[in-house]
């Protein structure tokens, strides 16, 4: 039986055989000019050609693990497939510069991660044309593989994910077995009735109801101030504000980071404008909160929850969004801007409250991931979450993403890929003998 190192390199050629770069070792395989390895979910078997890092340059040449099986023979990996869907024009869909830094880590970290879509699978021959990124040449490799040991769910859009083509793909990796996480996006109306289904979450978060005329004339009843959001939207696109003054309404609504006034004494005005504005679109209305502001502009926060090498939920950083100058929401395409967590607590709150707010907020948000993926029903490895403390810093749930955008913040950044790959690792069951968590 031929003695493998606990690492090496696959070289992934346009043809096959592929290469394997071993290491440079006093024991050379000299009977052995190719070995066969097992690769991806379905473990199966790949001839490689034996090459020695000495001998062969490591151009196209990703890092991998080796582990020896329960036959005696060697599986490599894991491999980690980034599904998303086919471009207008070939390719692939999705934020390239996300998937480009997730790449990165994984070369750093020994996982061969690759971009996939969720039209090339072959369902006979278990392979999926995948997409490898070389960062020192800046460009994508079009190679066949086999399907991945762990698929991360990066499909791009709402519009996307309820493609049939999609949707028989999930189907297709629950059936296999192939463990996956994330499986679909959220929605707020349903994010609501969730939170309300417990006890203990239901009391942090604002009065909502589906928007109709008769829900906006029964909250003006009692509320001076409310929010109007998308239940499928992202990004505080399509946010409008309804201010209750003594004897009118005033509506604000944005496009972009410009505002829009609407402002009428009659109900039936402001629900004509809001009609024309929402054009059918299913919304959310919410009791508004008076946000705690720092440099007199209000801010919520941004919190991210993941899985780590040990399949337990952790806070892998908690981030700042304050509101622009007079704009309706904090989210930065609207106009909001970033700040340190750290420093606005620092300056807002003494260090007992400070240390007793940040305990609060990972205790709260790792409850709420926990009880958002028992209500999905399926595996979750990560969720950002909006969170705001009001004037009298109560704490309050806004909204949570089951795919987070990449935290600008980079020390947030970084311990969120890390977290990542120690996930990719623990359900692929490639765990490192020193697990980080």
């Amino acid at each position: 039986m031929v003695q493998l190192p606990e690492y090496a390199w696959i070289q992934v050629t346009p043809t096959r055989p592929w290469k394997l770069i071993l290491p440079t070792t006093k024991r050379k395989i000299q009977s052995h000019p190719s070995i066969p390895l097992y690769l991806g979910h379905y473990n199966q078997s790949y001839s490689m050609l034996v090459r020695y890092k000495n001998e062969s340059p490591l151009k196209e040449a990703f890092p991998i693990r080796l582990s020896k099986t329960s036959n005696m023979k060697y599986k490599a990996g894991p491999l980690v497939g980034i599904l998303t869907t086919e471009g207008a024009k070939g390719g692939f869909r999705g934020n390239r510069r996300n998937f480009k830094d997730i790449i990165r880590m994984g070369i750093k970290t020994g996982i061969l991660i690759y971009v996939f879509t969720a039209e090339s699978i072959d369902p006979l021959t278990k392979e999926v044309k995948a997409y490898l990124y070389i960062p020192s040449q800046n460009k994508w490799l079009a190679r066949t593989m086999p399907l991945p040991d762990v698929i991360y769910n990066r499909i791009s859009s709402r519009r996307e994910e309820e493609k049939s083509i999609v949707k028989s793909t999930i189907q297709f990796f629950k059936n296999e077995g192939v463990p996956f996480f994330n499986p679909t996006y959220f929605n707020k109306w349903t994010l609501y009735q969730w939170m309300k289904d417990s006890d203990e979450l239901k009391n942090i978060v604002p009065d909502t109801a589906y928007l109709s005329k008769e829900s906006l004339q029964s909250f003006l009843q009692s509320a001076k101030m409310l929010y109007l959001k998308p239940i499928y939207g992202k990004a505080g696109k399509g946010f409008m504000k309804i201010e209750k003054l003594p004897s009118s309404y005033l509506l604000t609504y944005q496009a972009q980071q410009i505002q829009y006034h609407h402002h009428t004494k009659y109900f039936n005005s402001l629900w004509e404008k809001i009609q024309k504005l929402t054009k059918n679109t299913p919304y959310i209305l919410q009791k508004g909160i008076h946000l705690t502001t720092y440099q007199e502009r209000p801010y919520d926060l941004r919190i991210l929850a993941q899985k780590n090498g040990l399949g337990k939920w952790n806070i892998s950083g908690i981030g700042v969004r304050q509101a622009g100058n007079k704009s309706i929401t904090t989210h930065v395409p609207r106009g909001g801007s970033i700040q340190s967590f750290d420093k606005v607590i620092s300056q807002s709150f003494d260090p007992i409250f400070r240390e007793e707010l940040k305990q609060r907020l990972s205790s709260l948000s790792i409850k709420i991931a926990k009880h958002m993926e028992k209500k999905v029903g399926h595996s979750l490895g990560e969720i950002s979450l909006d969170i705001g403390l009001d004037q009298s810093y109560r704490i309050w749930f806004f909204e949570a993403n089951a795919k987070p955008m990449e935290f600008d913040e980079p020390d947030i950044r970084e311990t969120s890929l890390l977290r990542l790959m120690q996930y990719f690792r623990y359900l692929s069951g490639f765990i490192p003998k020193e697990v980080v968590s």
